[in-house]
């Protein structure tokens, strides 16, 4: 009797396992990058132009080596409240000095694959402004600050999403993300 008693917990312990256990996402699990050479950001830098007095600020994200042992080089910016900015971006891989790809170039050829996100510390409101002709692509945005004065830091993300674009940020697959220094004064 004890070995029927046995096998019966151990039947009823391995079957809750499996039904406890969460299926993963089948809609990422199927996706990945392109096969070939990858590319590397090694310099990101975005131009925020303020609308109101014509003003441009740069914050930058600059890793020469890529993912190598190297530190990268980040420089924040300072916006005003209760402003309106035009975001643009420079994103390139200059890890062949004799060939920089232009990876801003890259995602606006390719919009139905890409996603540029970004964070809305202090207040701070971003609409894209461009479209890969049905959803947002994000190389282009408006960004308006409020009245919430103080420092932070800003999330860019870029999300490979062919096949699964559907407007937000979370399907896909993470392709780039660096946070850039911001105050708002």
């Amino acid at each position: 009797m004890k070995k029927i008693s046995l096998a019966f917990v151990l039947t009823t312990a391995i079957a809750a396992c499996f039904v406890s256990c969460k299926k993963e996402d089948q809609t990422n699990q199927a996706l990945s990058l392109p096969a070939g050479p990858q590319d590397t950001v090694t310099s990101f830098m975005v131009n925020f132009f303020n609308t109101n007095d014509s003003t441009t600020e740069v914050g930058a994200y600059d890793d020469p080596d890529g993912p190598g042992p190297l530190e990268a080089s980040i420089g924040g910016v300072s916006l005003k409240p209760n402003s309106k900015y035009l975001i643009t971006f420079l994103i390139e891989d200059a890890t062949n000095p004799a060939s920089n790809v232009y990876l801003h170039n890259k995602i606006k050829n390719n919009g139905k694959e890409y996603k540029i996100c970004i964070g809305n510390p202090l207040g701070i409101s971003v609409t894209a402004k461009d479209s890969d002709g049905s959803m947002p692509i994000g190389l282009v945005n408006e960004l308006l600050t409020s009245s919430t004065t103080g420092s932070d830091k800003m999330s860019f993300t870029i999300k490979y999403q062919k096949g699964v674009k559907d407007g937000q940020c979370s399907p896909g697959i993470l392709y780039f993300n660096c946070n850039i220094p911001i105050g708002v004064y």
